[in-house]
């Protein structure tokens, strides 16, 4: 496995964790995240550096989130393009749709990784939630 997927899985890994520190080291200064539109994020967005940090402070709370977990299906790798199949569950805090607390919620998901010198300059996913609505 190269460089590059060896990084992706680091960062993967330390998101997963909510590791904040890590994730720096990973990540570019001036990365984005792209989002497409999902169930949690309907008209998808795009964040920057300083909010992607933010937001998995927020995650890092575990107010929505116990924890969280990424299964990967698998991993091309494309010269600068990292892409990864793969499957998120999320053990949730407090009840959301018809989830409870302790209930995973699920997605399917592809995200694509740009590396430049050594890091994470974007991330791209394409989520695919399972049905958590009410009933």
């Amino acid at each position: 496995m190269s460089e590059n997927a060896e990084l992706v899985k680091r960062y993967v890994a330390a998101v997963e964790r909510f590791d904040l520190e890590e994730v720096e080291t990973l990540i570019d200064g001036g990365m984005t995240f792209e989002e497409l539109p999902n169930r949690i994020r309907p008209a998808g967005g795009t964040d920057d550096h300083a909010a992607i940090l933010a937001g998995l402070a927020r995650a890092g709370e575990r107010k929505v989130l116990a924890s969280q977990r990424y299964v990967f299906g698998g991993i091309v790798e494309a010269g600068d393009r990292v892409i990864v199949e793969g499957r998120w569950e999320g053990t949730m805090a407090v009840p959301v749709g018809r989830l409870r607390v302790g209930d995973k919620m699920i997605a399917h998901l592809c995200m694509i990784f740009g590396i430049k010198d050594g890091k994470i300059a974007w991330q791209r996913n394409y989520d695919c939630y399972e049905d958590f609505s009410a009933k």
